[in-house]
């Protein structure tokens, strides 16, 4: 299983599967002298991502309070939800985390997002001496394309409402999403302005 962790050009975050994990992810931990991403499961398993998550993205990591969760498999949305997302080193932010309201339409939500998605780095690899899988784990769909598969695409129709879906408040964009910037992972996943696959920043 390979995974990627994307952003918006607002800095809103998601973790993106190129396969429907077998266990469904309950929270998110990020330690930011590693750099490592942990998902917390319900069963008090955990399975911690093998990929530092470079400086240039902490800043819009620590404007989030959730995070999307979703795979992409075969060019279609196959899960979709939003967890709480933790910092190690800061019980502070730990003990608020209970006061976020959870999303009432996570389907909506998660496409307005993966829609919106401009730039990012892989995060876990199951094989990190694959060279064939450091490419984003979308592949060669575009996001602005991507669907629900048959059994999200009723539940997110009954989800959509006439207004359009609004982003997260994370005020002012963080500098270094778009590209550029330091560390060798980072790249932009295709979508309506990226005609051209992903590459990493320094290239």
């Amino acid at each position: 299983m390979n995974i990627d962790l994307l952003f918006t050009e607002d800095g809103e975050a998601g973790l993106i599967f190129n396969e429907n994990p077998v266990k469904k992810t309950i929270g998110l931990t990020f330690d930011t002298q590693s750099g490592m991403l942990t998902a917390e499961y319900a069963d008090m398993d955990f399975m911690e991502m093998n990929i530092p998550v470079e400086m240039d993205f902490f800043e819009a990591l620590d404007r989030n309070q959730q995070i999307h969760v979703g795979a992409v498999k075969e060019g279609n949305i196959s899960q979709a939800y939003q967890v709480p997302f933790m910092f190690l080193d800061d019980p502070y932010r730990t003990q608020h985390m209970g006061q976020v309201e959870q999303r009432s339409n996570p389907l909506q939500a998660f496409r307005f997002f993966i829609k919106s998605c401009v730039a990012g780095q892989p995060v876990h690899r199951d094989d990190l001496g694959d060279e064939s899988a450091t490419g984003c784990v979308l592949g060669d769909a575009v996001p602005s394309s991507l669907e629900f598969a048959p059994h999200l695409a009723r539940r997110a129709q009954m989800e959509a409402g006439p207004k359009a879906m609004p982003s997260l408040n994370l005020g002012p964009s963080a500098p270094g999403l778009g590209g550029g910037g330091g560390g060798g992972g980072g790249r932009s996943p295709r979508g309506t302005d990226n005609t051209t696959p992903p590459k990493k920043k320094n290239d």
